[in-house]
């Protein structure tokens, strides 16, 4: 909440670097946040291998899966930010503005449907601040993305034998370049607003894609007969497009009496741009009209997404109970950018309600610890998406999930005089 206008602190410099000319010492922040999440799958599997034998001999039915895909991620993050004049400041940030991560393991059958799936976006960001008027401050900042990216399942065939599952492991990772933007206005010494605008970010993401197991011993039996020791593995070049959205934060901050501070955000994120996920250059096994099964390198899985635009409300309040202690409370509305329609085990989500609570401790002058806790109600998540597909095996989902998330904070603030 508040974050484009509050400016309280060198994390200014991310969430909009024009609050950095309120920053008048050095300042560092080194902190991170614990987030555990859990997603819970009930409902049905179906894993077919569509290889052109009767569609009864290989597919596998399972009516009652139970599965948690919910997992631990730590995310840290450091900011700084130093004035160069009266006027003039700089910051330097590197942040996750992006992040995903699903595994549901491989002890259920919605392992066919996925086992490890995970984004993460580590963004890299000098800017600059410029006190334009009395008043009105704008900030700039360049971002460097890194993204790496999981996408994981496991195959199964009938062909093959009773116990085929073969490992598809397809990791991929990139660099793209973005920017952010930000102006805030002071209307008096305890109010101010803000907007910051991040631009969209265009990936290009290559790695490989690992097709490992029964199943890749077999084809690579099929289509070298004459090596008496076929390798277990099929490895080939993978590569995808990601486009991470653009969004815009209007935000509000208001000290109303000595002792109490409100803030409030309205965020704005254009999620329309990611409309479908292809994988291209995967490893696995495609029907083959001679032998009925074959190896290829050259798998594309297109997995439809059709994400909207969305908006995202928060609420918080700033309790100054002493001259060193700070108690901090917060609520918020987060939309998803899932459609019903093509919601996958993915990421199984839906719309969220938030609230949370934290307090700062200026432990000495020039030391500061803030320590945070939230919680994330994420309703009911109906998942019935179109077939997916890949190479001969295709998997239908249909059931929901249910869950939420915890999030543990902490940071320390050192400003430097």
């Amino acid at each position: 909440a508040g974050y484009a206008a509050e400016a309280a602190d060198a994390s200014t410099a991310w969430y909009n670097p024009a609050g950095m000319t309120r920053m008048k010492n050095p300042e560092l922040i080194v902190g991170g946040n614990g987030i555990m999440s859990d997603f819970k799958y009930k409902g049905s599997v179906t894993a077919m291998s569509n290889v052109g034998f009767p569609p009864e001999a290989e597919t596998l039915n399972f009516p009652s899966v139970t599965s948690q895909g919910g997992t631990f991620s730590f995310v840290p993050f450091f900011h700084y930010v130093s004035p160069i004049n009266d006027r003039l400041g700089f910051g330097f940030s590197v942040d996750a503005p992006f992040g995903l991560k699903t595994n549901y393991g491989s002890s259920t059958p919605i392992r066919y449907a996925a086992t490890e799936t995970s984004i993460m976006v580590v963004d890299i960001s000098p800017s600059l601040a410029v006190q334009a008027t009395k008043k009105l401050s704008l900030g700039a900042g360049i971002d460097v993305q890194r993204l790496y990216a999981e996408f994981d399942t496991v195959a199964v065939n009938g062909l093959v034998g009773p116990s085929t599952d073969t490992t598809s492991t397809n990791k991929a990772n990139d660099t793209g370049y973005g920017y952010h933007l930000g102006a805030l206005y002071e209307f008096t010494e305890n109010t101010r607003a803000g907007i910051s605008y991040h631009s969209q970010v265009v990936h290009h993401p290559n790695g490989y894609s690992s097709f490992q197991g029964p199943i890749a011993t077999f084809l690579n039996e099929v289509s070298e007969p004459e090596n008496p020791n076929p390798s277990d593995q099929l490895r080939s070049h993978a590569s995808t497009r990601v486009t991470l959205p653009a969004y815009t934060a209007l935000s509000g901050f208001s000290r109303i009496m000595p002792q109490v501070s409100v803030m409030g955000s309205v965020i704005y994120t254009q999620w329309n741009t990611f409309q479908n996920l292809t994988l291209n250059g995967i490893s696995g096994a495609v029907a083959d009209p001679f032998t009925i099964i074959a190896p290829s390198k050259s798998i594309q899985v297109n997995i439809p997404e059709n994400y909207r635009n969305t908006w995202n409300f928060a609420v918080g309040a700033d309790y100054y109970a002493t001259d060193t202690f700070t108690l901090r409370g917060g609520l918020g509305y987060d939309q998803t950018p899932l459609k019903n329609a093509y919601r996958n085990v993915q990421l199984p989500d839906n719309d969220r309600y938030v609230v949370s609570v934290g307090g700062h401790l200026q432990a000495t002058k020039a030391v500061g610890l803030d320590l945070g806790w939230m919680h994330v109600f994420i309703n009911q998540a109906n998942i019935n998406p179109p077939p997916q597909v890949t190479g001969a095996q295709v998997v239908t989902t249909n059931g929901h999930a249910n869950g939420g998330a915890d999030v543990i904070g902490g940071q320390v603030v050192w400003d430097i005089v």
